[in-house]
């Protein structure tokens, strides 16, 4: 099977960047929406300079996967890249306090330019209610981004990375908790999640056109 499981590597995060574009627009995914005119490349470069802020501050909590196809050629704009996945790993419970420092340290870049400043405020907002009211402080594993570039769907990507992140959450015995879009939530319910609430935010506020309801999911703890 051409189809490969690799660590991210820094040198891969501008490519990380293009692939959530590309999946997070697709099919009238929210990223559209919060870049009302495109994709600048000086948002590009905030986007990028945040993902390696955070990462090389805490390189224990965050773990980001890509996978190859090595099947594509070596000309292939993406390096072969088909998809990426961001797992955060909070092992330990975490006070309020430390979950506000968190918060607070993602804003500290400011918006990103071009972006809709009110509808991210907006959007964002929304997730961090999710962590208050559905799991507070307690231990858990987070997939926060799982994007596959739309040519490469039904490949079993994604189900490769929730492989992996399964069995690094079996090891610590935690939960694994998603937002999950409407073009991700059959994926997610198929490998085990289970649909627990939805997301307090109406896209169609934000000038969609249609409904974009995102799934609060949770697969719960095993224990190996």
């Amino acid at each position: 099977m051409p189809l490969e499981l690799h660590p991210l590597e820094e040198a891969d995060v501008p490519i990380f960047t293009d692939i959530m574009w590309e999946s997070f627009t697709y099919d009238g995914g929210v990223m559209g929406l919060m870049y009302p005119n495109g994709y600048s490349q000086e948002a590009r470069e905030h986007s990028m300079q945040r993902t390696l802020k955070s990462w090389r501050k805490y390189p224990d909590r965050i773990k980001k996967m890509k996978v190859i196809d090595t099947s594509l050629p070596e000309n292939d704009k993406y390096k072969k890249i088909v998809g990426v996945a961001d797992w955060l790993f909070y092992p330990h419970e975490r006070t309020a306090e430390e979950i506000e420092a968190e918060s607070a340290e993602g804003k500290e870049d400011g918006p990103p330019p071009g972006g809709d400043a009110a509808l991210m405020q907006d959007f964002f907002g929304a997730l961090g209610k999710v962590g208050r009211e559905y799991h507070g402080t307690q231990p858990l594993v987070r997939l926060h981004i799982l994007a596959t570039l739309p040519e490469h769907h039904r490949r079993g990507v994604g189900a490769m990375q929730m492989r992996w992140g399964f069995a690094e959450a079996d090891k610590l015995g935690l939960a694994v908790w998603l937002e999950g879009s409407p073009i991700g939530t059959p994926l997610y319910k198929r490998h085990g999640f289970e649909t627990v609430g939805w997301l307090d935010w109406d896209a169609r506020k934000w000038g969609s056109e249609k409904d974009v309801p995102h799934a609060i999911m949770v697969r719960p703890a095993k224990k190996l």
